[in-house]
């Protein structure tokens, strides 16, 4: 630990804190690094901006091939990841993006770029926030030329 600065982090949510180091920012915030896999790279990213021991983004690397594929953000100040961005394919565009819109700790609102053009092909939104996606849709007009714009 850098500047007696401590955090706790549970990067794969198993309910142990991960092993963690941490630097300074140089700005008055923290960056943390996580190891997940041990192979001497970190996997997870996360940025504490004030230091006060919430993580305010991160980016993950969860399937460990170099490439990180997820950015999150807080977008509430509670320390809890509450939006995802997901770039699978690492051409710099998003495929997926997710939102934890009433702050309870599930995915409420998706929306996925199926055929990497750009723009989101299908969305999905758990309206009542029970947990079960309860409204869908699709935009299919990139692949059918006679539906209009």
């Amino acid at each position: 630990m850098s500047d007696d600065y401590d955090v706790n982090v549970d990067v794969d949510g198993d309910g142990h804190w991960d092993h963690n180091t941490t630097e300074s920012d140089g700005h008055g915030g923290h960056n943390i690094y996580v190891d997940m896999n041990h192979d001497g790279r970190a996997d997870f990213v996360g940025h504490d901006a004030d230091s006060d021991g919430l993580i305010d983004s991160a980016t993950y690397d969860a399937n460990y091939d170099g490439h990180f594929e997820a950015q999150t953000v807080d977008t509430n100040g509670d320390g809890w990841q509450d939006q995802t961005v997901y770039d699978y394919d690492g051409d710099g565009k998003p495929d997926e993006g997710t939102a934890d819109t009433n702050y309870d700790g599930q995915t409420d609102v998706e929306a996925a770029d199926t055929n990497n053009d750009g723009e989101a092909d299908i969305f999905r939104a758990d309206l009542d926030f029970d947990g079960d996606f309860d409204w869908a849709g699709r935009d299919d007009s990139d692949a059918n030329p006679y539906a209009s714009r």
